[in-house]
């Protein structure tokens, strides 16, 4: 990876950047095996909060009880990537995965993931790693260009893996520019807390697979006030999905 002042001035500028060829195909193909191997060994034990189904598919990993993962998050060359665009020393907050299977994975809506982060200071970001080739054909992530400056109001989407969507979307999407981002395996799209996005469903022949790694300033503090009220509606939706089925 050669970076340089104009990939994080770009970064700072739009809130997202592309970087391509992050992950050789042999370490995108061992990733691939790793979470096959878990879904087929942890399925039946994975809690509501953790993972997300459609048509008995998954479509989204929120937690992941293997070293592998953590591990693979912690990597000298994400701790690198991460250090230059932070800008101060990382630590990683979470890692998930997002499936997006062929023909019914589910759209997610517009949000900012610091509204479910609750980060005081905002200066964070996901690295979102393709495992499959991302298009808007099959799902790829929609960026609203600079956006990232400020915290819009969220609200409950019910959206199995995305329970937040802001407010007055159709407003913001007249203000900042749309930008989709085209991806092959082992590239990377590096995008702020507070940048919209949110994808459409997956209706190709084609899955859209995303690892992705969130990435914080070490010791950030958390707003527990919003993070709990974050929570309770979460929870409300997990029960209002399950008094469904």
């Amino acid at each position: 990876m050669d970076l340089n002042t104009k990939d994080f001035k770009s970064y700072k500028i739009n809130g997202v950047i592309k970087i391509n060829n992050v992950f050789l195909g042999k370490e995108i193909s061992l990733l691939k095996k790793k979470i096959k191997l878990y879904i087929k060994k942890e399925r039946s034990k994975l809690k509501e909060k953790e993972v997300n189904y459609i048509n008995n598919e998954v479509n989204s990993i929120h937690l992941f009880h293997d070293k592998f993962f953590k591990n693979f998050a912690n990597q000298k060359k994400i701790m690198n990537l991460s250090r230059f665009f932070l800008r101060a020393k990382p630590e990683v907050k979470h890692y998930e995965y997002f499936a997006k299977p062929k023909k019914i994975g589910l759209a997610s809506p517009m949000h900012q993931d610091n509204y479910y982060w609750n980060l005081k200071d905002p200066n964070a970001f996901t690295i979102w790693i393709a495992i499959d080739n991302a298009t808007k054909n099959n799902g790829a992530i929609e960026y609203l260009l600079g956006s990232h400056k400020k915290l819009y109001s969220h609200t409950a989407s019910y959206a199995p893996g995305s329970s937040q969507k802001i407010k007055r979307i159709d407003q913001l999407k007249k203000i900042y520019k749309k930008k989709t981002f085209n991806l092959n395996p082992g590239d990377c799209l590096l995008h702020h807390s507070q940048i919209i996005h949110g994808s459409k469903k997956n209706e190709s022949k084609l899955s859209r697979r995303g690892f992705t790694i969130q990435i914080m300033k070490k010791n950030s503090k958390i707003d527990k006030k919003k993070f709990k009220k974050y929570q309770d509606s979460l929870i409300n939706q997990i029960d209002l999905r399950k008094s469904m089925n």
